[in-house]
Order: structure tokens, then C-alpha cells, then sequence
């Protein structure tokens, strides 16, 4: 990951709180965010904008 991001993490982790809390987290609003976006059904496939593939998305 890029240091610039890192530091950024960093400052909003502050003092009281790792930086590994800060990536969960924002990885986890960042996934419940996509899959509001996606139609309610179990199969639905997602394109990758960037290379045009597809990848299944699945709940953890």
C-alpha cells in the first residue's frame, strides 16, 4: 500500500486506535456500499470496469 495512504490512515487512527481498525472498517462500509448497489438476487454478477470481467459476489 502506498505511504501516503498510510499516513493518512494513520492520522485518522490516531492514538487510540490501529490502523488495521481503520482498514476493516473502511473496507466494510465500502463493501456494504456495493452491495446495496446490486440487484437482490444470489447470482448476480458484477463487471469490472477496468478489464470487463465478471466476478460473483458473495456474502461473509
Amino acid at each position: 500500500m502506498a505511504e501516503d495512504i498510510l499516513a493518512k490512515i494513520d492520522v485518522l487512527a490516531g492514538e487510540k486506535q490501529k490502523r488495521s481498525a481503520v482498514i476493516e472498517t473502511a473496507l466494510r462500509e465500502y463493501i456494504a456500499r456495493e452491495e446495496s448497489k446490486v440487484p437482490a438476487d444470489n447470482g448476480t454478477e458484477v463487471v469490472n470496469k477496468k478489464g470487463g470481467s465478471k466476478a460473483k459476489l458473495t456474502k461473509v
